[in-house]
C-alpha cells in the first residue's frame, strides 16, 4: 500500500494541474474575446513583439496599474468613458493621451526598442484589425 501513495499523489497532482491549465487557458479566452459593457470601454495594451522577452515593463493607465508585460502579450482594463494617460515604463517614460467612449474596445501596442542599457517602449494606438489580429494569436 505504501508503494501505491507516492504514485497516488503523482496522478492526483497531474490531474490538479491540468484542471488548472485548462480554467487558465479559458480564462484567456475570456479576456481576449471581451465585448463592450454598456457605459464601459475596454482598453488592450498589447506588446506583439518576442524582442526584449525577459524585460517586464509596467503599463497604468493614470495611476492605476494594469499590470506588467513581457513579449508577446496583453493586459485590459475596463473602464468609464473619458481621456486616459497610458504610461509605460521601461529604460524611458511612454506616455499615450487616448479619449474613449462607451461601448468602444481601443488597442494600444507597446512597441519594444533597444536601448542604451535597457529596452525603450513606445506607445501607439492601433486599429482594432490590427489589435484583433493579435489577441486572436
Amino acid at each position: 500500500m505504501s508503494a501505491m501513495k507516492p504514485v497516488l499523489t503523482f496522478v492526483l497532482s497531474l490531474l490538479i494541474t491540468a484542471g488548472y491549465a485548462q480554467t487558465e487557458e479559458q480564462k484567456d479566452s475570456i479576456a481576449r474575446n471581451l465585448a463592450p459593457v454598456e457605459n464601459k470601454a475596454i482598453i488592450y495594451v498589447i506588446r506583439p513583439t518576442s524582442f526584449g522577452f525577459a524585460i517586464k515593463m509596467s503599463v497604468h493607465y493614470d495611476s492605476t496599474l494594469m499590470g506588467t508585460t513581457r513579449a508577446n502579450t496583453y493586459l485590459y482594463a475596463v473602464v468609464d468613458p473619458g481621456t486616459y494617460t497610458i504610461k509605460s515604463k521601461a529604460e524611458n517614460k511612454a506616455e499615450l493621451p487616448l479619449t474613449v467612449e462607451a461601448g468602444k474596445i481601443y488597442y494600444v501596442e507597446q512597441a519594444v526598442k533597444m536601448g542604451v542599457v535597457y529596452a525603450r517602449a513606445k506607445l501607439l494606438e492601433v486599429d482594432e484589425e490590427k489589435g484583433r489580429k493579435f489577441m486572436k494569436q
